[in-house]
């Protein structure tokens, strides 16, 4: 013992553990005053000067990562004693202390998952595993602080000592501790192992924190290795039935035997942490709208997790946790209120059951009834998922896959989460996915290398040859009740129209049934719906304003008379996908009911209209598809987490200015004065506004925020001023504000009958040439306002295309923009030159169909230009004289934003980040009236009354 003894610097003060990298006691730090842990190295350390120089070097790394949730190492250092670690003193618990003392939340469990998987994010970050992760290596401050020990101190190519005592941790000389029962497979086949091993593990731990006991364990060391390799995990279901399904998710997924199927990165295991607590606490926090009646149900409270433990783990009752309070007060009521509760609570039980009866023994409709309590889960987590459609049955999700310019259509089956590739991946687009009515088939749209005509296909769910059906389909089919009948929208360039079709499933003969020209509408959205009676279709249907869509309702059309009737009762910006409930009874629908606001699930009756929320939160949920019972959604939710980068062509050095956020910083403008300050847009919920920052990212604040979108920020050359274009309340001005952020004025009208955007200032700064959309023309044309005020007058125009993104050229002398055929939706670039303030002539015509977004170059002579060549997106130079492009960046992941020029033309900023598109299952829970009438529909016969009580009663609590 050493307690009373020196170290080094450190006055030892008591032992306060021991395990298998050696005793650990509490010291003090003279020199700086401080608790410290001490830790003396096993033998292994000190006599072998190789493993300690190595020991060193780790420790060195680990000590520079600098992780609130990783312990802090001091120093590593020796004396006569022997080598000692000192680190940063961590009281409170250790996670096994916690376990032990039972009754932790669920929200806790999650917290402490979470804050541990992203000290792993960090160490895996620096090329660390720890190899032993358990809860005697993890520690819980008071303040609910999670500590990660011992990092990276087990070393991944040596022998492995493996304890059946995870209390103990006892080691042996010249090995390296290990714990069976947390062992991942290839550790405990002494395989070479990486970060997916410490996923495991964590896994191992959440799944024990979860119910008590772990998932692996058996009488001897021996046994408890082969139930790692071998043995599958009680499913979490059978041990807490009421877990989310999201919950169930994530165990499985960490706790795969194949390695290849596990969580490939620590780093999405604690995001689906992270989003499962979100979602969790946003649930329970009753924060969601006055509006709306449905929220996720993960159905046990923010105290979802309390457990009876023995001794041995083996024993695990879930309850719901009732307060303190509640339970203090209950003990101090008088004896003959006790004895009363129950009368009374019969009474009350009998005549409010017979109040409810006539309501109850009633059939409720779907649209009232359903999505009222949803769970939410998400079903996969590559962030790589669109397009989804679900099986009629519920089980399987088919839907597109990869990177752009490799994607693949796979089926997923929801239970087992086993995936089939049934179309390999591709260079076209694949896109309108449907299931046939029985499941057995799933057509889908693949667009020609062109991009100018869409093709219908056929595919065996579970893979086969792909059948060409009917070309110049616009949208996915929707099959009439009996199957022999679908519907879709073609889009006729000439004229501009968009028409409904029916086809003949057997002999694909087609007619068409409406055209948008017959109704008040401009166009019909993405997705038709066929009704259960097989007489109505529904269709997202459009309007314009200022060229632009100005709103979408939901519309019925008759197929034998025809007639098209709005359904949707309020107003929405755009609505693109549409679903009916079997009984006929309401629909759902994807919609946003604001320019900039986020797309959201509604539920709406038929045929009143009456609309309810089903999700309600900032992300966008991009498309929905539903189960013949109505039971489940699947849908893609988007999350976008973006910066601002400083990129060097000459050193291809790429240096990160702002956090990663998901503000999405830069996404809508970016540009740098010549003062080096950086201007950027920055997204505030339903808003965005124009912060600044100094040349490195650092001290940013608000420059405007002005309600609305404020995007498009860009300078005048003498850097007095900012221009930009600002969108509210379906307008869209172009606005200036002095460099400051002071004295905003509105450059031109806010008239309803045109909309404004893309501002450019000319080289002089005494104009800025923008863009104009106008209600009575399909067409955007350019107009030219000055810096000062004034009126806005025509700068240039051509008959049948709409001009766009106007981009000057720094010497003045050329304007490039981009064109659209209005009549065929062909793109072009052209390059134009420039008479002073006038348009010159067209000088050259470039492709467009691989560049997403473009700007001039310094020098004048090129395009700076963002496309898609290959898997990844990139910024090339494009010569406006035709020549080959050039490429500048080369980055092999993540995507581009959006760009500009550093004020010097040395460097590009870059806004940079990750889209994640996640396949999401809405899960519809019990409805009311479900549990009574179960055994009577299988009888055939009407539910008794006591059945229906009981369902009442069943759903009220």
């Amino acid at each position: 013992m050493l307690t009373g003894q020196q170290l080094g610097k450190y006055e030892i003060r008591s032992k306060i553990g021991e395990g298998g990298m050696g005793e650990v006691y509490s010291a003090h730090d003279a020199e700086l005053g401080r608790s410290v842990a001490i830790k003396l190295l096993p033998t292994e350390f000190t006599t072998d000067d190789d493993r300690k120089a190595r020991f060193r070097q780790e420790a060195r790394v680990v000590s520079a990562l600098n992780h609130p949730n990783i312990i802090t190492i001091y120093e590593i250092g020796e004396d006569d004693n022997g080598s000692f670690l000192a680190t940063e003193f961590v009281e409170g618990r250790t996670l096994r202390e916690v376990i032990k003392k039972g009754s932790m939340t669920l929200p806790r469990i999650l917290r402490i998952a979470e804050q541990t998987a992203n000290a792993l994010v960090a160490a895996h970050a620096a090329d660390i595993v720890h190899r032993d992760i358990k809860p005697e290596n993890i520690m819980v401050r008071h303040d609910s602080i999670v500590k990660v020990l011992d990092f990276g101190l087990a070393k991944p190519n040596e022998q492995i000592i493996i304890s059946g005592d995870t209390e103990s941790n006892r080691t042996v000389p010249g090995t390296i501790m290990g714990s069976a029962r947390y062992m991942s497979p290839e550790q405990a086949r002494g395989q070479d192992v990486d970060g997916r091993t410490d996923i495991w593990s964590l896994g191992v731990v959440l799944y024990e924190m979860l119910t008590g006991t772990v998932p692996f364990d058996g009488e001897t060391t021996t046994d408890t290795l082969a139930a790692v390799i071998y043995k599958e995990p009680e499913p979490l279901w059978h041990i807490l039935p009421n877990a989310p399904p999201e919950l169930q998710r994530i165990i499985r997924k960490s706790l795969q035997k194949d390695r290849e199927e596990r969580y490939q990165d620590v780093k999405d295991f604690a995001l689906d942490l992270k989003e499962l607590l979100y979602e969790i606490e946003h649930a329970n926090s009753g924060s969601r709208s006055a509006h709306t009646t449905s929220s996720p149900n993960f159905s046990e409270n923010p105290t979802i997790i309390h457990r009876t433990i023995s001794g041995d783990h083996s024993t695990v009752r879930s309850v719901i946790v009732t307060s303190y309070q509640s339970a203090q007060a209950s003990r101090k009521r008088p004896r003959f209120a006790m004895l009363a509760l129950p009368v009374l609570a019969i009474l009350l039980l009998v005549l409010g059951g017979y109040a409810f009866y006539s309501w109850s023994t009633a059939e409720r409709p779907l649209a009232a009834a359903a999505f009222v309590r949803p769970q939410i889960s998400r079903i996969n987590t590559d962030g790589r998922v669109l397009l989804p459609a679900i099986s009629p049955d519920g089980k399987y999700v088919a839907y597109v896959s990869g990177e752009f310019g490799r994607r693949s259509l796979v089926v997923r089956q929801i239970a087992t989460d086993s995936l089939v590739t049934v179309v390999p991946p591709t260079n076209l687009n694949l896109q309108s996915i449907t299931f046939s009515p029985t499941g057995d088939y799933i057509y889908y749209c693949q667009t020609s290398t062109d991009f100018s005509i869409n093709t219908l296909y056929q595919v065996p769910t579970l893979g086969g040859t792909p059948k060409k059906l009917i070309e110049d389909v616009d949208s996915p089919v929707t099959f009439s009740p009996d199957g022999k009948q679908f519907a879709f929208v073609r889009h006729r360039s000439e004229p501009n129209e968009d028409v409904i079709f029916v086809a003949d499933t057997a002999t694909l003969a087609i007619e068409p049934l409406i055209s948008n020209r017959e109704t008040p509408y401009n166009f019909f959205a993405f997705r038709l719906a066929w009704s259960p009676d097989g007489k109505m279709l529904l269709a997202g249907a459009g309007k314009r304003q200022s060229g632009f869509v100005a709103n979408t309702d939901v519309v019925e059309i008759s197929i034998d008379e025809k007639k098209v009737r709005p359904l949707n009762q309020r107003e929405f910006f755009d609505i693109k996908n549409v679903v009916w409930f079997a009984d006929g009874s309401g629909f759902v629908f994807s919609g946003r009911e604001s320019q900039n606001g986020p797309n959201q699930i509604w539920r709406a009756a038929y045929p009143s209209g009456e609309t309810e929320q089903i999700t309600n939160d900032f992300n966008d949920y991009l498309e929905l598809s539903v189960s013949a019972d109505g039971r489940n959604i699947v849908t893609v939710k988007g999350d976008t987490v973006s910066s601002v980068w400083r990129y060097s062509p000459a050193s291809k050095k790429n240096t990160q200015l702002t956090n990663d956020s998901r503000n999405l910083e830069g996404l809508l403008g970016l540009v740098q004065r010549r003062d080096g300050k950086l201007i950027f847009t920055r997204n505030q919920g339903k808003e965005a506004d124009l912060w600044i920052a100094d040349g490195e990212g650092k001290n940013a604040s608000a420059l405007l925020a002005e309600p609305g979108f404020s995007v498009g920020p860009v300078t005048t050359p003498d850097g007095r001023y900012v221009v930009f274009n600002l969108q509210k309340d379906k307008s869209s001005g172009i606005w200036r504000t002095d460099a400051d952020g002071k004295n905003a004025v509105r450059l031109t009208d806010l008239d309803a009958d045109h909309l404004d955007m893309n501002p450019q200032v000319t080289p002089d700064g005494k104009a800025v040439i923008f863009q104009r959309k106008s209600a009575e023309d399909e067409r955007c044309v350019l107009m030219k306002v000055p810096v000062t005020g004034g009126p806005a007058e025509p700068f240039y125009s051509a008959e049948n295309l709409s001009i766009l993104q106007p981009r000057i050229s720094p010497d003045g002398k050329h304007l490039a923009y981009s064109v659209y055929d209005v009549r065929n939706f062909q793109k072009k670039l052209m390059i134009a030159t420039l008479d002073g303030d006038r348009f010159g002539r067209i000088e050259r015509e470039l492709e467009y169909n691989l560049i997403n977004q473009f700007t001039w170059s310094p020098d004048s002579k090129t395009l700076t230009v963002l496309t898609n060549r290959g898997s990844s997106q990139n910024i090339w130079r494009q010569p406006i004289d035709g020549s080959a492009p050039t490429q500048i960046t080369d980055f092999d992941s993540g995507k581009i934003l959006n760009f500009a020029w550093a004020a010097d033309g040395k460097d590009l900023l870059i806004a940079r980040g990750n889209t994640n598109n996640d396949l999401i299952l809405i899960k519809d829970t019990e409805r009311p009236g479900d549990s009574s009438t179960i055994a009577a529909s299988r009888s055939g016969r009407k539910p008794t009354f006591i059945e229906r009580l009981t369902s009442v009663f069943t759903d009220a609590r």
